[in-house]
């Protein structure tokens, strides 16, 4: 059996329950309440949530921390850091793409549009996933790593915009683009097209 430091186990605990919205925006990350939560010390508690504010899951707010509260101004700040992020890393995923990469976003947009639980959360996780498909296919793990923080970020802010059937249809038909223009090496043509990607999704909330 491998052995796990408790301060990884409750970080994944506090991230999973933040994630499925166990505990909602502004819950107050009180360390001897989530100690009790969780059923263990003080100390891996402390040393949990500090790094949950690191991820931006968590964040002070005077003298406690609470899970981060997601209002309509940092929403769009974050909409705009990560528009020009993912709209970099896909110029380079077109850029630098192989075969292997093409048919792993193709095998990835195939799964999407044949998703048994259409439920909102399976399709911001399926979501996640495409999108990390690319970041990794950027060739740049600093672009990988940021992408993944604030990807993260953006699934704690419910309810996520693809419980519209409508705007979900969208997604998966730029989905498709997307594939086409890094299949193609059309690096601009990716790059516009995410970036029109992630504003149409901020402008849904």
């Amino acid at each position: 059996m491998t052995f796990r430091p408790q301060v990884d186990v409750v970080y994944e605990q506090l991230r999973s329950k933040i994630l499925d919205g166990s505990l909602e925006q502004g819950y107050d990350l009180h360390e001897r309440a989530v100690a009790e939560l969780v059923g263990t010390s003080r100390t891996p508690v402390r040393e949990a949530v500090a790094r949950l504010v690191v991820d931006g899951l968590a964040e002070r707010h005077g003298r406690r921390t609470r899970v981060t509260v997601w209002d309509d101004e940092k929403t769009g700040q974050l909409y705009e850091m990560r528009a020009a992020l993912e709209s970099e890393a896909c110029r380079l995923a077109a850029m630098r793409r192989s075969e292997s990469v093409v048919m792993r976003l193709q095998a990835s947009v195939a799964e999407q549009r044949k998703l048994a639980d259409p439920s909102p959360v399976a399709r911001r996780d399926i979501n996640y996933e495409f999108h990390e498909e690319i970041w990794q296919a950027s060739g740049n793990p600093f672009l990988l790593e940021t992408n993944q923080k604030y990807g993260v970020q953006s699934m704690c802010i419910a309810p996520t915009t693809l419980r519209h059937d409508e705007r979900w249809k969208t997604a998966l038909d730029e989905h498709e683009r997307l594939v086409e223009h890094i299949s193609r090496h059309e690096a601009g043509e990716a790059a516009a097209l995410m970036h029109h990607h992630l504003a149409s999704a901020f402008r849904r909330r």
